[in-house]
């Protein structure tokens, strides 16, 4: 399915432009003509990526970027900006924007961003959703060994012999130690490899067989 786009800008000639364009690039666009129509817009569509002029009348692109960030966390946000507008953009980018455009805008340059926050986005829920998978698997493999800890833990704390109890009480600290030590891996191998899904799934493989 083609990402879905929308065009928010209060001048009409622009919004068609952008939508001609953007359409024969191979987006599905939509287009509003100020932020409350966009807004409006969102709530019954799902899309990917909003491009947002900051100077519009009756909700600004500043107040839109705030309810968009705010009811909809997942749709990305791209500003539009005169060159007089240039700090207030930078502004909207500490506020959650993901990159701004200065008027008068270049089809190519937009098309290029457009396509590379795509990518930006389909790593980050690849990785999300790797990270997630294997974190439930590995904290699945940790809980029999924790039992089992548990287990050796009582025994030892039940033993009236001193030699048992010492033995029980190094079986649980080494196996308390190996647990430590692929969490660890785990913990190191995701702080690794924030932008490769792959190669993270592969890592924790690997820490997973080397428990076994």
């Amino acid at each position: 399915m083609n990402e879905r786009i929308l065009v928010v800008d209060d001048e009409e000639s622009l919004r068609l432009s952008m939508k001609f364009k953007l359409k024969s690039a191979g987006f599905d666009v939509d287009v509003a003509e100020d932020g409350e129509v966009a807004l409006e817009k969102l709530k019954s569509v799902p899309y990917d990526i909003v491009l947002l002029d900051i100077n519009m009348p009756r909700m600004s692109g500043i107040e839109a970027l705030g309810q968009i960030r705010q009811l909809h966390p997942q749709t990305e946000t791209i500003m539009l900006t005169g060159f007089a507008d240039f700090s207030t953009a930078i502004d909207c980018l500490k506020s959650g924007a993901r990159d701004y455009l200065v008027k008068p805008i270049d089809t190519t340059e937009l098309v290029t961003r457009l396509r590379s926050l795509i990518r930006s986005r389909s790593s980050e829920k690849a990785l999300q959703e790797v990270q997630q998978h294997y974190t439930a698997v590995f904290l699945h493999d940790m809980l029999e060994p924790l039992k089992k800890v548990q287990k050796v833990l009582e025994k030892a704390a039940g033993a009236s012999d001193a030699k048992e109890r010492n033995k029980l009480l190094s079986d649980a600290r080494s196996a308390a130690g190996t647990m430590t030590q692929k969490i660890q891996d785990l913990l190191e191998a995701s702080r690794a490899s924030q932008a490769n899904p792959e190669e993270l799934a592969g890592r924790i493989k690997t820490i997973r067989n080397n428990g076994a």
